[in-house]
């Protein structure tokens, strides 16, 4: 009687481990699942809130004369990035704006991201954008910036 007991005992924790695993599975097929659609949705392009935008890297490069040197961008991308910061300066009456500096002020361990810190004279006053960019899936870069 008593190693019957046992015996059923030790069969209902193997029956529990397996139903464990096979709902973490499940669970876990779903997160994959909601993270591959996250990623492919991620490209569409949606009106957003200016501060939390995100742009996209794209080849219509404009020269960029007078930029700071510094960060870990390369020319396309810092173009990108300093024209979507004009057009923000644009947007608050302001034409009058000067790179003054840039510099990495974070590199995520992992390599999921890096944050620059761009310091512009924008009419006459200073202003310090920080700038997120997290490589995308495909190759490209997708940035955001909090003035």
């Amino acid at each position: 009687m008593k190693y019957i007991r046992m015996f059923l005992l030790i069969l209902a924790i193997v029956l529990l481990l397996i139903f464990g695993l096979v709902i973490g599975e499940r669970i876990g097929a779903i997160n994959r699942v909601s993270r591959n659609n996250a990623t492919a949705s991620s490209s569409i392009s949606t009106p957003v809130d200016f501060f939390s935008q995100e742009f996209e890297s794209s080849d219509d490069i404009v020269p960029v004369n007078g930029l700071a040197p510094g960060g870990l961008s390369d020319a396309l991308l810092k173009s990108n990035v300093w024209n979507s910061l004009l057009d923000y300066e644009r947007k608050q009456n302001c034409t009058d704006v000067k790179s003054k500096v840039i510099s990495v002020e974070q590199i995520n361990e992992a390599g999921v991201f890096w944050i620059e810190d761009w310091s512009v004279d924008a009419c006459g006053k200073s202003e310090l954008f920080k700038i997120k960019f997290t490589p995308d899936q495909v190759g490209g870069t997708i940035y955001s910036f909090v003035p």
